[in-house]
């Protein structure tokens, strides 16, 4: 299985699809650590430095300090996506941001 990650719709390659509601709730329930029903932000920035850290070698090639560029890219994009403000993603929010966002093939 392969993921893009794009806002632009318009160039999303033949084959690739969005998830799955079922897919969505999986992964939602993944990142919420915590088991509270939200992703704090403290979830959504682990999860995703764990996944940076399995392509260290693509940030070693960015340069020396890709690594926190990465991770002021990942705390604004939280923002973006909690729209209530509340510093959590709710489930709604969630699948918003990967329904426009993340596309997979099979």
């Amino acid at each position: 299985m392969r993921y893009i990650i794009t806002q632009e719709r318009n160039n999303v390659p033949a084959g690739f699809r969005n998830l799955s509601d079922d897919e969505i709730a999986k992964d939602f329930l993944k990142m919420d650590v915590d088991k509270s029903y939200f992703i704090s932000k403290n979830e959504w920035m682990l999860n995703f430095i764990k996944l940076l850290g399995n392509d260290l070698a693509s940030l070693e090639k960015d340069g020396p300090d890709s690594l926190m560029t990465k991770i002021r890219e990942l705390s604004d994009e939280f923002d973006k996506y909690d729209l209530d403000g509340n510093k959590y993603i709710d489930y709604i929010e969630y699948k918003n941001f990967l329904s426009d966002n993340i596309y997979i093939s099979e």
